[in-house]
């Protein structure tokens, strides 16, 4: 028993040693053969369904194993590969150089990228990972290759499309340009050959009035009048046009803007411009944005310029700016009134050129304010918005690039 116990021992270790291959077990004439799986069963099952090829290769450079996906990338069959030159994998222009990366040394690793002679002569680019073991008192190298065909040909299409777009850009530049030559020839002519004519008629109205004015009947003098003010109004819309036109083609100088200085000096000048109307006005301190001061101002102006107008017909008017520094960087300020209002479906409409939500009686004005309102902020990398309500007063919104506080002398 004891012998059998010993026997038995021996098996097991040698089992686990992996010197056994199988085992026979039964008297003689009645045996039963039973193979048993080797310890490596499973590595070689990884290593054939992996995606990238491998190969263990001898001291020699001979291949001595190669997985399927080897031998797809190649076109060679593992037959073929086996006991091939490992630097054969390699075209003959690379072939050197591929020798020298898979001579590493026990215990070192190298990686890089070179080419495979692929299948019909064709090269195949590969990322390739060689590692040197000691097995056995035999230098073994495990070679791994990872085919880099579908990176190289996303990389040839980004390539691609970045060429397209740049051409698309410098195509859509040079139509910008175009069109801001256009916009600046335009601007010229109204500037110039629009402007006399309307100097013209606002003149000779005014003359009328005044040298003729005694012979012209209640009748004459409306038109007369009417016509002086058209020519007014229509001088005013080319003032606003021309504005508008120069802040959209401005270049921007950034740099620290108290925005709550801006106001209040605004605020100072609508008052003094006015000096009957008795309206609160409620400015935050300590607001700064980063933002083209002049271009700012004439945000600020055209805002409160607003607010101003129309509270006109409110007993008790209340004009409010304050803004908040949100977590985005961004300071979203409004400027709140309880005016005249709007209906809030019509939102959108106020900041387009030339629409008008009131009548021109009642509330003056060309509907250009706003628009150049959106264009400066937008130019920021703001945006624009507005509330309100009919006959409760409106808030108009934008947001501006935060600023620490006033710039550090030099």
């Amino acid at each position: 028993m004891r012998a059998q116990l010993r026997e038995a021992s021996e098996t097991i270790e040698a089992i686990r040693a992996g010197g056994i291959d199988s085992l026979v077990i039964g008297p003689p004439g009645h045996e039963q053969v039973y193979a048993l799986a080797t310890a490596d069963r499973p590595y070689r099952l990884i290593v054939e369904a992996m995606n990238e090829g491998a190969a263990a290769i001898s001291p020699r450079g001979v291949i001595l194993e190669a997985n399927p996906r080897l031998s797809a990338m190649t076109g060679l069959t593992a037959s073929e590969l086996v006991g091939a030159s490992a630097a054969d994998l390699a075209p003959d222009a690379h072939r050197a150089a591929f020798a020298r990366l898979l001579n590493v040394s026990a215990g070192h690793s190298a990686r890089g990228e070179t080419e495979l002679a692929g299948p019909r002569g064709s090269a195949v680019p590969v990322l390739f990972s060689v590692s040197s073991f000691d097995l056995d008192d035999m230098s073994v190298r495990c070679l791994i290759l990872t085919d880099l065909t579908r990176q190289r040909q996303a990389e040839d299409q980004v390539r691609t499309l970045n060429a397209e777009l740049e051409e698309r850009v410098k195509q859509r530049t040079a139509e910008l340009e175009r069109m801001n030559s256009s916009l600046e020839s335009f601007a010229y002519t109204i500037s110039h050959d629009l402007r006399a004519p309307l100097q013209a008629m606002s003149g000779f109205s005014e003359a009328l009035l005044e040298e003729y004015g005694g012979v012209l009947d209640e009748t004459g003098h409306t038109y007369v009048t009417r016509i002086h003010a058209a020519s007014g109004r229509m001088s005013t819309l080319i003032e606003d046009l021309l504005r508008l036109s120069r802040e959209s083609r401005a270049t921007t100088s950034l740099r620290p803007v108290d925005l709550s200085a801006e106001v209040a000096d605004v605020a100072d000048e609508l008052r003094m411009a006015e000096p009957g109307r008795q309206v609160r006005i409620l400015v935050q301190d300590g607001v700064w944005v980063s933002a083209d001061r002049t271009l700012i101002r004439t945000v600020v102006q055209n805002l409160m310029g607003n607010a101003w107008k129309f509270t006109a017909r409110r007993q008790a008017a209340v004009i409010e700016f304050s803004a908040v520094t949100g977590a985005d960087g961004l300071v979203r300020c409004q400027v709140r009134d309880n005016g005249a209002g709007f209906e809030a479906a019509s939102a959108d409409k106020l900041f387009q050129p030339f629409q008008r939500l009131h009548s021109f009686g009642d509330f003056p004005g060309t509907g250009i304010g706003l628009a150049s309102v959106r264009q400066v902020i937008e130019r920021h990398g703001g945006r624009a918005w507005a509330e309100g309500t009919l006959g409760e007063g409106a808030t108009f919104y934008f947001t501006l690039p935060a600023a620490n506080g006033p710039p550090r002398p030099v």
